[in-house]
């Protein structure tokens, strides 16, 4: 069976208190209609039992109103049977004023399928009236009669019981919305502390993975490089991309700690790089000479070292936005990082721009099948493919199609600029 609105918690003590205020509303105009004061049956000129008769039947229907919420469609049958029955032939009004009652509570309180039946019985109630009145001995005002009868005791306890269902109903619409967004508000508040962790990993992995990596390389190279001017200069780069690591995390725990900070500062540059790219060429050169000839070793170390080049229109502001700057900067730290940390060289790193995409296309050399497939990504690659897609743009790694012992990462992002020639930094 189908429930009723959805309302304030039902308290049986205040319908006993509604059901003995009846009882006693009847026996008081029950002993009022004794004197004289009262109403008619219906059915006929005179009552056709006494006051008592009428009280005693009315007492049960008005105790039957104590089941208003709890079993309205008690209240419906027990008090409009016995209410309707003192209407057509007692002498009390109290048969109207019960009549009320049953009506309106199945309406407000009860299931809707017991709400359209009250509202047709309430049609029924009418119809019998109106054939009733009109068969008294004037039939104009009679049926005039009948019509005020069916608007104040059946049209209105109907009206007003839809109104009030109709208004639980909103209420409980009301509460069931706010509690949902409510949930979706929490919701929402996780997922961005999640997309904020996230984030922070993200920036902690690409920038200070990358720092670290150069200063493990160069400290590597410092001490294999004979020349005291080289070693002295491998050092030096070395505790620059220290601090420079250190003052990336600086910045990722000011904004951790900090709510007006928007974004972490990071010490990026195309620059950058290029030095930590030219550091794994030295590194590899130094490799070879201290193992003595090797064919294959030698011909990777010796091979040129590194190469950056970069479009100038990737710098410009006005022609590409920072952001994406800022996303291409991430991307090409990590794919740096992992061309020193998984490749060999030579090492390649280019940045063109043209008429619609800027594309960053990362090489190295690798031994086949001792690298990652592209199908069993890293957190590196896992993280260099959200940036570009944060961005618009794609990502493909794997083996270079024209030469197998190339490894290449190729991002495609979308710009609206064109772009000037290219120009070499490193």
């Amino acid at each position: 069976m189908e429930s009723g609105p959805e309302r304030a918690p039902w308290s049986p003590r205040r319908d006993v208190l509604v059901a003995a205020l009846y009882v006693v509303v009847v026996v008081m105009l029950g002993g009022i209609g004794g004197l004289g004061i009262g109403a008619q049956g219906l059915l006929a000129q005179g009552p056709l039992w006494t006051n008592g008769a009428s009280i005693a039947l009315l007492v049960p229907a008005a105790l039957a109103t104590a089941l208003r919420h709890r079993a309205p469609a008690v209240t419906l049958v027990v008090t409009g049977t016995l209410s309707c029955a003192e209407v057509l032939g007692g002498s009390t009004i109290g048969g109207y004023v019960l009549l009320f009652e049953a009506l309106w509570s199945p309406v407000a309180y009860g299931s809707r399928r017991l709400a359209r039946v009250t509202s047709g019985a309430g049609a029924a109630i009418s119809i019998a009236m109106v054939a009733v009145t009109s068969t008294w001995p004037q039939p104009g005002p009679s049926i005039i009669v009948g019509l005020l009868l069916i608007v104040v005791v059946v049209g209105t306890p109907l009206a007003w019981g839809w109104e009030v269902r109709h208004l639980h109903l909103a209420r409980a619409t009301a509460e069931r919305l706010a509690s949902a967004e409510q949930e979706l508000a929490a919701e929402r508040a996780e997922r961005a502390v999640e997309t904020e962790r996230r984030r922070l990993a993200q920036d902690l992995h690409d920038v200070l993975s990358g720092h670290l990596s150069a200063v493990a390389l160069h400290a590597g190279l410092a001490a294999q490089l004979p020349s005291a001017d080289a070693r002295e200069r491998s050092l030096a780069t070395t505790r620059d991309s220290a601090q420079a690591a250190l003052r990336d995390l600086r910045s990722v725990i000011t904004m951790l700690t900090d709510e007006s900070a928007v974004e972490p500062e990071v010490t990026l540059s195309w620059d950058a790089l290029a030095a930590r790219l030219d550091a794994g060429a030295h590194t590899a050169v130094s490799d070879v000479k201290n193992r003595g000839a090797d064919g294959a070793d030698g011909a990777d170390g010796a091979d040129g070292g590194s190469l950056v080049q970069v479009d100038p229109a990737v710098e410009d502001p006005a022609r590409v936005d920072p952001t994406l700057r800022a996303a291409l900067l991430r991307i090409g730290a990590e794919a740096v990082a992992n061309a020193l940390a998984h490749g060999r060289a030579p090492r390649r790193l280019h940045v063109v721009a043209d008429a619609h995409a800027v594309h960053l296309v990362c090489t190295n050399a690798f031994v086949p099948g001792h690298v990652r497939a592209d199908d069993s990504p890293g957190l590196g690659l896992t993280t260099m493919r959200s940036r570009a897609l944060a961005v618009g743009g794609s990502l493909n790694a794997g083996p270079d199609a024209t030469d197998p012992r190339t490894w290449r990462v190729e991002v495609r992002v979308p710009i609206r600029d064109h772009s000037p020639l290219t120009t070499e930094v490193s």
